[in-house]
């Protein structure tokens, strides 16, 4: 079975964190018995010389030599949609047509399933996933809206990344219903395992943590829908409560926020909130690699995601496989990986009271938490291995 993969976002040598879990989708597609897949990754023509030319032309991260990037010509802020859709369709079916799959997965709805009209003429099955910003954000152009339909018309099959994504596309669209379902995000559980105390220990030295402290970390863009604010007015709350003063004493809690840091008025508003703040344990760090974030999730405590929405949130499954109790929002699947006590507290979102309150508790039972239960389901409902088998039967029914 020839598979095509479609997806703008995928890792590359120069920028390797992101669309790091798109890997994980090419890694399992590629364990199916009997499968070839091919990976064809969208990418806009950039100014030469510049940074995000350098971005877009790096070699793609451990893939194929018959993998590639497919050129064509965008514009920034989803302007001018039909003419993004006529040039992604016109490159992506011109390698199609070379390549006659058997079946093609295509991820994210924009601007990737721009193209689903064009290449459904080539007469080959297609499945579509989304993964909620293609979608949440796609709401807000009007002009863009009847073409993503008619992607959703044309495509075969549909994949939600969460039970929310999922009702939201169908209230738009209910005449979907019979051919969307949701499929939630997978990890390489025998990568992200619980550490050993010596490990702990070399991740410690190794990323220059204090072992003489409590760290919580949290994996997350600095975007407005990943609730960095609310974690701000959360640390705020806690530090200043008795309680938790009383327990923080001995191993003062410091939280670490590692992610994108994207430029605009939110990242200004947080960087504003934290120079007024100075005293508040908290600190920003760039993006990395994942071989690099495997570290810091043996050298933490405790995991945060103070999230407003998410689909499904591939940190947390890293966390929770990694053995880390969680405090996190009750968005998206997150109830799904965050079930009960012995995993962490949920609170709801928008809500820094409650979430100041849940960290507390949190910290405050830190050694009541037994990381191989909270790994032990992970491995059970989210390893690679559920997703590779859960795509092979899909393929085939399609297929046939």
């Amino acid at each position: 079975m020839k598979i095509g993969l479609i997806t703008h976002l995928f890792p590359s040598q120069r920028d390797p964190h992101r669309g790091k879990f798109m890997y994980d989708q090419y890694r399992a597609m590629r364990s199916i018995p009997g499968a070839k897949v091919r990976l064809l990754v969208p990418t806009p023509r950039a100014i030469p010389g510049t940074e995000r030319w350098k971005l877009n032309n790096a070699p793609l991260h451990q893939v194929s030599i018959t993998d590639e990037r497919v050129i064509y010509t965008s514009l920034p802020k989803r302007k001018r949609p039909a003419f993004i859709q006529r040039q992604l369709s016109s490159a992506l079916v011109q390698k199609l047509q070379l390549e006659s799959p058997d079946l093609i997965h295509i991820h994210w709805l924009y601007p990737d399933g721009l193209a689903i009209p064009e290449i459904k003429k080539l007469n080959i099955p297609v499945v579509l996933t989304i993964h909620g910003s293609d979608w949440y954000k796609s709401l807000n152009y009007p002009e863009l809206m009847p073409l993503l339909e008619e992607s959703l018309k044309a495509v075969d099959f549909i994949y939600c990344s969460g039970p929310q994504l999922k009702e939201d596309v169908l209230e738009r669209y209910p005449y979907l219903r019979d051919k969307t379902d949701i499929i939630y995000n997978f990890i390489d559980t025998d990568y992200y395992t619980v550490p050993t105390a010596y490990e702990t220990f070399r991740a410690l030295e190794e990323i220059e943590w204090k072992e003489q402290q409590t760290h919580a970390l949290c994996v997350a863009n600095i975007r407005e829908e990943k609730g960095i604010d609310i974690l701000i007015d959360a640390v705020e709350q806690a530090v200043n409560n008795p309680e938790f003063q009383a327990v923080d004493a001995g191993q003062p809690l410091l939280v670490h926020i590692i992610g994108i840091q994207e430029e605009g008025p939110y990242l200004e508003h947080i960087t504003n909130a934290l120079l007024e703040r100075p005293d508040l344990p908290i600190v920003l760090h760039d993006p990395v690699a994942p071989e690099e974030l495997k570290k810091y999730y043996q050298a933490a405590d405790f995991f945060l995601l103070p999230s407003r929405s998410e689909g499904f949130n591939v940190s947390l499954l890293e966390a929770c496989s990694s053995g880390l109790p969680i405090v996190a929002t009750k968005v998206g699947g997150n109830h799904l990986v965050v079930r009960s006590h012995h995993t962490g507290k949920l609170v709801e979102a928008n809500d820094a009271d409650a979430f100041a309150n849940a960290l507390i508790s949190v910290r405050s039972s830190l050694e009541k938490f037994n990381p191989k239960t909270i790994r032990k389901r992970i491995v059970e409902e989210f390893d690679l291995s559920v997703l590779s088998n859960r795509l092979s039967e899909q393929y085939r029914k399609m297929v046939k």
